[in-house]
């Protein structure tokens, strides 16, 4: 496992067609930090489908998503930051009652926790940031 912080960026311009792209890359970034193929599958699961939440709260001339991958010695997180709707990406009744907004295409809260360790969601200065958060297993 890398102890080294790496972060990467990549911008989707409203359109779903790019967020194959930005689950590629999560998958990419969990491997390499030391992720076994399920867990990285998991992140980069829950990374598309927020992604796909959050494109659906872009309103006209919204810039799009910012996907911000961080990994650390300890973590890799997974920023999805996006302005329109200031909610999160998958709604707090989610995190609640394991139901997605009402008309939610389908990222509920219970699925989304079972993919990930933490989900963190604020808004500031117009922006939206939803985070996913998956913890490194240290090694012996």
């Amino acid at each position: 496992m890398p102890t080294d912080f790496t972060s990467v960026r990549l911008h989707l311009d409203g359109g779903p067609l790019l967020v194959e792209a930005v689950r590629t890359a999560v998958r990419f970034q969990a491997a390499h930090a030391g992720l076994d193929d399920e867990t990285s599958g998991k992140i980069a699961n829950a990374s598309d489908g927020v992604c796909r939440e959050a494109l659906l709260q872009l309103t006209d001339g919204d810039p799009g998503l910012d996907v911000l991958i961080d990994t650390f010695a300890d973590r890799i997180e997974v920023s999805i930051h996006h302005r329109g709707q200031l909610v999160p990406a998958v709604g707090l009744e989610a995190f609640a009652h394991s139901e997605g907004p009402q008309g939610s295409s389908g990222v509920k809260g219970a699925e989304l926790l079972a993919q990930v360790d933490r989900v963190m969601f604020n808004s500031e200065g117009g922006v939206a940031r939803t985070t996913l958060l998956k913890f490194l297993q240290p090694k012996p």
